[in-house]
């Protein structure tokens, strides 16, 4: 094949290659036209935050940032102002609202306490209860009314009602309560419990269990009414990797799943905005992250990804507000990523330290993602960048790849053949001559040999043996030209001429017959 050819050949076959990847990259979504950014717009100091949300806690429309550790919880106005502050030992809150007036409170649950934050005002419900060290506290509004339910560091439950009075009590294990949440039976509210022993219980109003299950050392526990029967599905994660959601009604098993690592967060995150299916993101202590979707019947899992260190929080954020939300990550080294429908990541800015909540919402004139680490909390508004005809951008690179290609293989055709090497005889001793000429008769002998195996072509054979009977003639000129006597073994033929050993009655060149 011409060597000049073979270039534009290969050239050819990477351009394919190429212009097919592009195309993949340009039309299944993996390059994406769109980009996450972020602006911050205040900072505060605040310590290892356990718990974070974004709320109206005045009543005047406007939210305000609640946030609590160990020791404090303390409310921030939309501006990063602290509105009011209080110091606790070994606290847990929760939300609610306690006095009815459509404005959420704040229930601390402290050393053998509970109190009440209305607007910044504490008001003490009891003290002195039978009860451990905080580990979890929930309002729960039964049908016979309202209790603030108590866990402890040894799974210790206490019920007391809006007074301060006891109602029941139970113990469902021996280490702390892990997770504590409302649970619907056919509308009805109930208490969902979990204990870090494995233990997961539905409660009624008078502390009576309705069913118990479990699946090893549980890490978290949520309960939601994932296709809005009336009917909740509780949602735990073990320490050994087990993913399990259960029926509120009887603690049947839905779905259950192994991820491989201990499951550090559960939360109800709306990806594809479509209410008649719902979607479950589960973060892992080794950084995986993966989602699933339950559409009442079934639950299957829809994407997977990772971040570098355990997740620590998951959020849910409509950027775009195109009723689809994305899925907000933290880890333990810091790292914020943004999670879409389709499991594509996007980094907005990494912290210096663990990421310990996240929570979204209005803030001011602006919504906000709320990040807290083990130093500061910070708000950030997040936005989304199209980049016009971006989607096409794959394909243009193709081209000016193949471009390259096809240019370097025109160079490449264009450069000369590389000369043949010649022997030179010139200005050599009678020594020289005779050992080229024994080398020379050598090489045909050689070249004889490969043709009678049939190792060389024919043409190959005659085309090499052409060149080194010429050698072999220019050595005998030599040998005359010196002065030394030598006796002829060649003969050029006088129709091509090419040359033949003495005595050929035909060339082998050209087929001329030769008379002698």
């Amino acid at each position: 094949m011409n060597r000049k050819v073979i270039p534009f050949i290969i050239a050819f076959v990477l351009s394919c290659l190429v212009m097919v990847v592009s195309g993949v990259f340009a039309f299944s979504g993996i390059i994406t036209a769109q980009k996450f950014g972020s602006d911050t717009a205040w900072t505060q100091p605040y310590s290892t935050a356990e718990s974070m949300k974004v709320i109206d806690l005045t009543g005047d429309g406007q939210n305000e940032l609640f946030i609590q550790n160990i020791n404090n919880v303390t409310a921030f106005d939309g501006n990063g102002n602290i509105l009011w502050s209080h110091n606790y030992n070994q606290l847990k809150t929760t939300l609610g609202d306690f006095n009815g007036d459509g404005t959420e409170d704040v229930i601390v649950f402290y050393s053998s306490g509970v109190d009440v934050i209305i607007n910044g005002q504490i008001r003490t419900i009891a003290t002195g209860l039978p009860i451990g060290t905080p580990s979890r506290v929930a309002l729960i509004r039964f049908a016979s009314g309202p209790q603030i339910i108590l866990g402890d560091m040894s799974s210790g439950l206490l019920a007391i009602d809006l007074n301060g009075q006891i109602l029941w009590s139970d113990d469902i294990g021996n280490q702390e309560i892990r997770g504590m949440d409302d649970a619907r039976i056919g509308g009805q509210i109930h208490l969902a419990v979990a204990s870090y022993d494995g233990g997961v219980y539905v409660i009624d109003s008078n502390g009576q269990t309705l069913w118990s299950n479990g699946s090893g050392q549980l890490r978290r526990m949520r309960a939601f009414d994932l296709n809005a029967d009336g009917n909740s599905e509780v949602i735990t994660g073990s320490e050994y990797g087990d993913f399990y959601i259960y029926s509120a009604k009887d603690g049947s098993v839905i779905f259950n799943k192994s991820l491989g690592q201990a499951i550090s967060e559960v939360r109800e995150v709306e990806l594809d905005g479509d209410p008649s299916s719902r979607e479950i993101v589960v973060g892992g202590k080794d950084g995986g992250v993966w989602a699933f979707s339950y559409d009442g019947t079934t639950a299957r899992q829809i994407w997977s990804g990772s971040l570098s260190d355990k997740v620590t929080e998951i959020s849910g954020l409509d950027i775009d507000e195109d009723g689809k939300q994305e899925a907000v990550i933290g880890d333990d080294a810091g790292v914020i990523a943004v999670f879409t429908a389709d499991g594509t990541r996007n980094n907005l800015p990494t912290h210096s330290t663990g990421i310990t909540r996240v929570d979204i919402g209005k803030l001011g004139n602006e919504r906000y993602v709320v990040v807290a680490d083990y130093n500061e909390v910070q708000t950030q508004k997040v936005t989304l960048s199209a980049i016009p005809g971006f989607t096409y951008t794959p394909l243009i690179v193709g081209i000016i790849v193949s471009a390259v290609i096809l240019v370097i293989a025109g160079i490449l055709s264009s450069i000369p053949p590389k000369p043949e090497m010649k022997v030179s005889f010139q200005d050599k001793s009678k020594e020289s001559l005779d050992a080229q000429r024994r080398m020379l008769k050598e090489h045909i002998a050689d070249v004889e040999r490969l043709r009678k195996s049939g190792e060389m072509a024919g043409d190959a054979y005659l085309a090499r043996l052409k060149r080194l009977r010429g050698d072999l003639a220019e050595n005998e000129a030599a040998f005359k030209t010196a002065g030394y006597n030598i006796k002829a073994e060649t003969f050029n033929c006088p129709n091509c001429g090419g040359t033949l050993e003495l005595g050929m009655d035909k060339c082998e060149y050209c087929g001329q017959v030769i008379l002698s």
